[in-house]
């Protein structure tokens, strides 16, 4: 699981900073005020939820990997809709790409975003996020000498 989350991150990293110094130096002085600000508001949520994915990248020692699944399919989506959504279309005029009848998806990627962190919420008023006591257990003993009280087991007040 943190594998995926890592490739993802990077991957999403790499992007928004290609496609930060894209905009700078291909594009700046060819896009009206408006649609540089588009672009940059899609490049900024894209950047808040690599972050984030990268700090749940780390919880799965503490967090159901379930919860995190939706987490991380909220946010992917998210950035593909809305975040590529707004970049593509504040770029049409440049590019003569645009999402056309599909530019539905650009809300559909916010509302992701949003149902994101509301799980996140969620996750956090009901308790039910945490890892089963004996998948914890289990995880302990499989690491041989390593003890009860190891990173590998936190409890709510840890955070």
């Amino acid at each position: 699981m943190t594998k995926q989350y890592l490739i993802t991150v990077g991957v999403f990293g790499f992007v928004i900073i290609f496609f930060g110094t894209f905009i700078s130096h291909l594009l700046t002085g060819k896009l009206t005020l408006e649609h540089l600000n588009q672009y940059n508001t899609g490049l900024q949520f894209m950047m808040f939820h690599t972050v984030a994915l990268l700090g749940f990248a780390f919880a799965h020692k503490t967090v159901s990997k379930a919860y995190l699944n939706v987490i991380y399919i909220f946010f992917v989506l998210g950035m593909l809709f809305y975040s590529f959504g707004m970049m593509i279309e504040a770029t049409s005029e440049w590019t003569d790409l645009s999402l056309g009848f599909l530019s539905f998806i650009i809300p559909l990627g916010g509302m992701s975003f949003m149902a994101g962190w509301l799980y996140i919420a969620w996750m956090g008023l009901t308790g039910k996020y945490k890892r089963s006591s004996s998948s914890r257990r289990h995880r302990s003993s499989s690491h041989g000498s390593r003890s009860r009280s190891s990173s590998a087991d936190f409890d709510e007040e840890d955070f």
